[in-house]
């Protein structure tokens, strides 16, 4: 495949990958790193992606800047920042499939349990319930392992009584400091060339792209849309990961 039909191919795929994380709140990393590989190698997909998302997080901060809940915000980067050394030693060293399908049974457990405790806590009056740096924690080791920080944060701000306002505002800000801490260990470790710069300098703005058409397409979710819409998400999310592996 000539080289301008890959980043034709990988501006399209970026554009929808920010379409889907705006849209939902997150998925960014999970969709970039499910279809990228169809175009490129997969590491070298992990890494774009990482050092992508500094600028992409940024922009979906900037339009969820308002709303998170800051309690659970610091515990979740505290939980992130002792996990994801752990994840950057699985990356170097650990088989991609085998995190990969280990990634899909983390989500499918934290979306079970996390719905579990928020069925309870309804039935009680109380929030869902659910740890902020337990969650933070696996994200973080799933951010260095994978690039795919999410889906474990989701699953808890999905257990909170919070509106899609306040749950894309908490996410985002959580995903963009833990890109930047990502993307901090890649340059230092040396995995940050300048293909990986040109390809995520044609990743990213085709991904800004996607985030303002989803802006406004979630707009127009009702908040029990929005969680049906976040749930399907992460549960077809981890079954690909478990059925594909690293394919």
């Amino acid at each position: 495949m000539m080289e301008w039909t890959i980043w034709i191919g990988i501006a399209a795929i970026a554009l929808t990958a920010g379409f889907i994380h705006s849209a939902i709140g997150f998925g960014f990393g999970i969709a970039a790193v499910t279809m990228l590989p169809w175009l490129i190698d997969a590491k070298h997909t992990q890494v774009i992606v990482s050092v992508a998302s500094v600028p992409v997080m940024l922009i979906a901060v900037w339009n969820y800047r308002q709303g998170a809940e800051l309690s659970n915000l610091w515990r979740a980067i505290l939980g992130a920042a002792i996990a994801m050394p752990l994840g950057f030693l699985a990356f170097v060293f650990v088989s991609t499939d085998l995190l990969v399908r280990g990634t899909g049974l983390v989500i499918l457990a934290m979306v079970w349990m996390n719905f579990r405790n928020r069925a309870k806590a309804k039935r009680q009056d109380q929030s869902g319930g659910g740890s902020a740096i337990i969650a933070g924690g696996i994200g973080g080791f799933l951010a260095g392992a994978v690039s795919i920080a999410a889906p474990p944060v989701a699953a808890f701000a999905l257990s909170q009584p919070w509106d899609q306002r306040q749950f894309k505002a908490f996410l985002n800000q959580f995903l963009f400091v833990v890109s930047v801490y990502k993307c901090g260990a890649l340059i230092v470790s040396g995995y940050v060339t300048p293909r990986v710069l040109v390809d995520a300098l044609i990743l990213a703005p085709a991904a800004w792209g996607g985030i303002q058409l989803g802006v406004l397409a979630s707009s127009k979710l009702s908040a029990k849309q929005f969680q049906v819409f976040v749930a399907v998400a992460l549960i077809l999310a981890a079954l690909n990961y478990v059925i594909r592996g690293d394919q």
